[in-house]
């Protein structure tokens, strides 16, 4: 009595199973999955936030045409104008300390902030806790330079503002003047 190998034997099986597989499906009716209340709720929100970053956008955009700006836009959505000081030599780079006048507005014009006369602020960039914005903005700036930025909420104070003045999810306008720069030893 000649028997077959256990392999030779494994390939109709395995077919056998996928036809009464394939049977057992043909008779019954796709039923789509339906969201769950939580991936409606999810969904809601996300739908809220892209409205939210549309009327941001448009509110900065509004505020630059009205003032009639000419400002460049940075991948983070940064806007920016940057008046250069001819004799600047030195450019604010990460990990540097840089001594800077500031002033803080609402994209109404309400100003919030503001250094005082002969008080300037200081940072080390990028090693500092600050908002992401202020950091990028004087990495543009080198010394004597002077600009003009507008930082949307993800930038500025976020979600909550600062628990003071600046409201949550509010853009702001940052108008900064660098003063010194101490070079990083690293």
């Amino acid at each position: 009595m000649h028997l077959k190998k256990p392999e030779t034997l494994m390939i109709p099986l395995l077919l056998l199973t996928l036809l009464l597989q394939g049977c057992q499906c043909a008779g019954q009716e796709e039923n789509p999955a339906r969201p769950t209340p939580l991936q409606e709720q999810a969904e809601d929100r996300i739908q809220a936030q892209r409205d939210f970053l549309e009327k941001e956008r448009a509110s900065i955009e509004s505020y630059i045409e009205d003032r009639k700006l000419e400002v460049k836009r940075s991948g983070t959505g940064l806007f920016y104008k940057v008046s250069r000081d001819s004799s600047a030599e030195l450019q604010v780079e990460s990990g540097d300390d840089v001594v800077f006048d500031y002033s803080i507005y609402l994209l109404n014009g309400n100003l919030l902030y503001t250094s005082e006369p002969g008080k300037p602020r200081s940072l080390k960039i990028d090693r500092e806790d600050a908002e992401i914005g202020l950091h990028e903005s004087l990495k543009l700036l080198g010394l004597g330079d002077e600009g003009l930025f507008i930082l949307p909420s993800h930038l500025a104070f976020g979600v909550a503002g600062d628990q003071s003045k600046v409201p949550p999810k509010t853009a702001l306008v940052y108008e900064l003047k660098v003063l010194k720069i101490t070079k990083s030893k690293s």
